[in-house]
Parts: structure tokens; sequence; C-alpha cells
């Protein structure tokens, strides 16, 4: 009985890791204890979003009254992080020579593996414990030449990273950026993430621009990432910025898994839509994650701004956003059409959806129908459209009168 009250730290922090990145990413794309063949544990949680695959390792310090603390946290670092270390290399080498062949959890199921589609595999240790800030490669040095991006962060560390970046799309960007700028520049130490989050975020502009320029990818102008960069700072610093409406997307990825029995398919005019099943809607998911969370606020406030209108006056009213560099639309409707009427509703944003991204001349559109205000989010019907931009005089005249001349960007990364 005297054991049954003792606290699991190391579990209890995979759980806090685990629902840190879930927050983030959403849960369709985070896998607890992945398995390679003959059932061994690849790695603690795994990431797997677009083309990247986030191999995480957590570890955690027992409480121990009687400790040294000093003495026995710089052991206790050393050790573990060596240990973390070499199973994040381990995990990384495991897959990328083919030997995990399926994930799963609760949300998506069983899901085959493939390596070829997440070329891109970063290494991240979280390591919760308390000691003097220390720099990892002096604990561990083979760590400087691992042949991977690799990050070292305190538990407390990444559960503040989290909180500001708090969308896949913003939480990459920084790690990227911290490989390339961050620790060349400031060597951040473990427990002093601080000092270089915050000199991203001063400095996001700036460090977006060198690193696109150093990619081949700019001129290192800073002008087209300012409206981002004001935008995420009004964010992390200004306590007055309303950020619910940007919770709308967020709304939206967790809903997608939840579809009409009923809409089997849509049908406008010959083209054929399937609903949205699980093979489907993590490519929808995928998407809309690459939404920041900057534009997912200013996303969110014309989203509710439509519903409204929607509500006032008994009528559909829609609002399109197209992005000429990610060469992708979005349509977000407000129907008052009634529930029995839910077919008509999905085949009018079927017709929106393809005209919309015929107007825009754009690869890939995505359209969302949904309750006016008061109902709003009461349930989604979600099309999404992938192909090269076919060329249709009328239809282009059409959705200009529709739709009207294109809007100003929204914070573009």
């Amino acid at each position: 009985m005297q054991n049954s009250f003792k606290l699991d730290i190391g579990d209890l922090t995979e759980d806090a890791v685990q629902k840190a990145v879930e927050e983030a990413f959403s849960s369709d794309f985070v896998f607890r204890s992945p398995r390679r063949r003959g059932r061994n544990e690849v790695t603690d949680v795994l990431v797997l979003y677009d083309d990247i695959g986030l191999v995480i390792q957590a570890k955690a310090k027992a409480i121990n009254p009687n400790a040294n603390e000093k003495q026995d946290n710089t052991s206790w670092a050393r050790k573990n992080l060596k240990k973390a270390f070499r199973q994040t290399k381990g995990a990384i080498r495991a897959i990328r020579d083919g030997r995990m062949t399926f994930v799963e959890n609760k949300r998506r199921g069983r899901v085959t593996f493939e390596q070829s589609d997440y070329p891109y595999l970063y290494g991240l240790i979280v390591l919760h414990h308390q000691s003097e800030p220390y720099l990892p490669q002096d604990l561990v040095p083979e760590i400087q030449d691992c042949g991977f991006p690799l990050h070292v962060l305190s538990f407390i560390d990444f559960s503040n990273l989290t909180k500001y970046l708090d969308t896949p799309s913003d939480l990459v960007n920084y790690f990227e950026h911290r490989s390339d700028v961050l620790i060349p520049t400031l060597n951040p130490e473990v427990h002093e993430e601080i000092n270089a989050f915050e000199y991203f975020i001063d400095r996001l502009e700036d460090i977006m621009a060198l690193r696109s320029k150093a990619r081949g990818e700019g001129d290192g102008s800073t002008e087209q990432f300012m409206p981002y960069a004001e935008a995420m700072r009004s964010v992390v610093f200004d306590q007055n910025i309303d950020k619910r409406p940007g919770l709308i997307i967020d709304h939206v990825i967790n809903r997608l898994h939840e579809q009409d029995p009923d809409l089997e398919t849509i049908t406008v005019g010959g083209q054929v839509i399937p609903r949205i099943d699980k093979a489907v809607y993590p490519r929808i998911a995928t998407e809309l994650n690459k939404i920041p969370r900057v534009r997912r606020i200013a996303l969110g406030k014309q989203f509710l701004r439509i519903a409204r209108l929607a509500a006032e006056k008994n009528e559909s009213h829609h609002v399109l956003t197209h992005s000429p560099s990610r060469s992708d639309c979005l349509l977000f409707i407000a129907s008052p059409l009634p529930k029995e009427e839910r077919r008509q509703r999905s085949e009018e944003l079927l017709y929106m959806t393809t005209l919309g991204k015929t107007y825009h001349q754009v690869h890939r559109a995505i359209g969302i129908s949904t309750e006016p205000a008061g109902r709003m989010g009461s349930s989604y019907d979600v099309v999404f459209l992938e192909y090269p931009p076919t060329q249709h005089k009328e239809m282009q005249e059409l959705g200009r009168q529709v739709f009207g001349e294109p809007g100003p960007k929204l914070y573009e990364m």
C-alpha cells in the first residue's frame, strides 16, 4: 500500500510533454511510444506532421529530499542527457532504416508509416530537473556532431515555448531558426531559453530574412516579414489582444473526424467529392495547421463577422482569403439552412470552393461551412480540392463578381 502513492515522475513528464505537443499540433499527429519491428519502443513521443518527424525523448529526475542537489543534479543531467541522446540517435536511425512500419494513436488508430514521407527528422530532448544553467555540449560533447538538428530544453522552458508557439507553423518555425540562427549566435543554455526566445521575437523579421537569404529564398529584405513579426510580438507581449477568435481554426481541425454519415458523397456538375474519412481528414488538418496563430486570429475575426451577418439577415454569407505564395485559398460560409437541408449546404460549399479556387488560380482550396452566430460550430462541412489551376474565363469573371477584388494579405510567413 505504501508504494501505491509513489509518483512516477517519468510517466507524468511524458504525459505532460505529449499534452503540450498535442496542443500545438493536434492529437492527429502525435504518437506515444511508437514501436519498431520486434516491438521495442522507438521513442517516447513522435510527432509526424507534413514532411517533418519530431523525435522526442523526455527524462525526469525523481524527487529525493536527501540528495545533495548541486552535485546530484550535475551528475543526473550528464547521465540522462547522454542516455537521451543515444536513444534519440537510435530512434532516428531506426526510422531512416525502415524499422518502424506503423504508428497509432486514439484519434487515427493504426497508420502505415512510410519513412520517405518524412525526410526532415529533428530531435528534441526534454529534461525535467533543477540545476544551474548549462550548455548541453559541455556535458555531452558528441551532441555537436550528431548529424541532425537537435534541441535540448528543460521541461519548464519547453512548456513555456508551446504556450506561446501553439501551432505547428509557429513551433517548427522557431526550432528551424533556433538551429540555423539562435544556436550559432547565442548558444542558449538549458534553463535559459527565455533569452533565446526574447531575442527571436524582438528580431523576428531580421532573423527570418537572414535565414531566407542563406537558403537562397530571398534577398535579405525584412519588408515581407514585418507584418507577421509585428503581429507576433503583439500576440506574445500585448495582454489586451483577444486571441479567442483564432481558436475557430483549432476547433475545425479537432472536429474534422466527425462527419455526418448521411453525407457519403457530394456531386456538383459531375465532380464527385467523397466523404471525409480517416485517409482524407489528416491531409486537410495538415493544411489548416499550416496557418500560424496570428493569421488564425485575423481569420477568426472575419469568420465571426460573417457568422453574425448570417444570423442577423437569416441568409448565407461568406468570406474568401487566399495566399499567392502558398497557392491556396480558404473559404468560410455561414449558412442558415436547417439540418434537413445539410446536403444542399454541402453542395453549395463545393460549388463556391471550386469557384474561389478557379478565380484565384491556386493549387489547393479548402471550404468550410457552418451555422450562423448562436449556433456556429454545431456542425462543419469541409471540402478540400487539390489539382493544378485551370483557366476558365467565365468562372473567373463570375468569381470576381461573387468574391470581389482580393483583399490584403493576412500575415504571410
